[in-house]
């Protein structure tokens, strides 16, 4: 399972727990759990697709130093 899985899956389960808490002070727990494992969902899936869309530096690097390369054999 991924990290946004596991975080999802956590989520689910304090929403759960919540529901079943029997006093206020577990709903208050267990919903801001969850709330907290929602926005780490929304965080990792951003930085996931933020990641994929980057160059990886080393690419960047060789096409870099081809391109001073080719100027320096004209």
């Amino acid at each position: 399972m991924s990290t946004v899985e596991d975080y999802s899956a956590k989520a689910a389960e304090s929403l759960a727990a919540a529901e079943a808490a029997t006093s206020e002070r577990d709903r208050a727990f267990h919903r801001r759990a969850y709330s907290i494992y929602r926005k780490l969902v929304a965080n990792v899936g951003e930085a996931e697709a933020r990641a994929a869309e980057r160059v990886p530096a080393r690419v960047e690097a060789a096409k870099r130093a081809a391109a001073a390369s080719a100027l320096r054999q004209r």
